[in-house]
């Protein structure tokens, strides 16, 4: 059987030179810095939907939660 895979993980910077070569330092830093911003706002936005009810979660389109878990605990007082 071939081996398709190289024998070592590709680094960053292997992907990164020829978007810098093509692109130039700058525009590259910049959409780096863009995406991470979109990864934090789309966590941001994950939390503030925390609090709807399954119902309202289930109109938007989005999964119900799980329900949450019991409190054993408490019933052993």
């Amino acid at each position: 059987m071939l081996d398709t895979l190289p024998p070592a993980p590709l680094s960053l910077r292997h992907h990164l030179e020829p978007l810098i070569e093509n692109h130039g330092f700058w525009p590259v830093l910049k959409a780096a810095f863009a995406a991470r911003r979109a990864l934090r706002h789309d966590a941001r936005l994950a939390k503030s939907l925390a609090h709807l009810s399954p119902h309202l979660r289930h109109d938007i389109g989005l999964p119900p939660e799980a329900p949450p878990e019991r409190n054993y605990r408490l019933w052993l007082r």
